[in-house]
C-alpha cells in the first residue's frame, strides 16, 4: 500500500466508487444553486423595496437616516452571502483536488471549468447578488446627499427663525 505525504493511504482508482462521488458532487452543486436562487430573489426584492423608499424620500414620506441604516444592513448581509458563495467555490476546488490526489486522476481542472460555466455566481462577483450590492452602494451615496441637503436646510431654517425673533 502506498501512503501520501499527508498520511492518507493512496487508493486504487479501480476501488473508488466514482459514480457515488460524482453523484454527491452534482447534488452539492444543485444545493448551492438552490441557495443562490433563493438569495438572489431575496436580494433583488429587498433592493427594489429600498430603492422605492429612497424615491419616496422626495415626498418626505420616510426618514433618510433609517433608510440609510437599512441599506447598510442589507449590504452587510449581501457581503456574507457573497463570502459564502466564494467559500463554496473554494470548497469545491479543495474537494476535487483531494479526490484527484487520492485517486491519481486529473478531474479537478475540467470540473472547475465546468463549475465556472454553470455556476458563475460562485466566483467573480456573485452574479445578480453582486449587482444588487452595487446598486445599494449607489443608493448609499444618494442617501448621503439627501441627508446632507436636509441637514443644511434644517440649519438654515433654524438660523432664520432665530434672526426673525430678534428683529420682530
Amino acid at each position: 500500500k502506498g501512503w501520501g505525504r499527508d498520511g492518507l493511504e493512496k487508493i486504487d482508482p479501480a476501488k473508488i466508487n466514482h459514480e457515488d462521488f460524482f453523484r454527491r458532487y452534482e447534488l452539492s452543486k444543485r444545493g448551492i444553486e438552490i441557495f443562490y436562487l433563493a438569495k438572489r430573489e431575496w436580494a433583488v426584492d429587498r433592493t427594489m423595496r429600498l430603492m422605492q423608499r429612497v424615491d419616496d424620500l422626495r415626498l418626505e414620506v420616510d426618514n433618510p437616516t433609517e433608510v440609510r441604516r437599512a441599506v447598510e444592513s442589507l449590504m452587510s448581509e449581501l457581503d456574507l452571502v457573497l463570502g459564502f458563495l466564494e467559500l463554496n467555490h473554494t470548497g469545491f476546488s479543495k474537494i476535487l483536488k483531494k479526490f484527484d490526489k487520492r485517486t491519481g486522476l486529473a478531474t479537478r481542472d475540467a470540473k472547475l471549468k465546468e463549475l465556472r460555466l454553470s455556476h458563475s455566481f460562485l466566483s467573480g462577483g456573485g452574479g445578480d447578488i453582486g449587482m444588487a450590492k452595487e446598486q445599494l452602494e449607489g443608493l448609499a451615496v444618494r442617501l448621503d446627499r439627501i441627508i446632507a441637503r436636509r441637514t443644511n436646510e434644517g440649519k438654515k431654517k433654524k438660523k432664520n427663525s432665530k434672526n426673525r425673533y430678534i428683529f420682530d
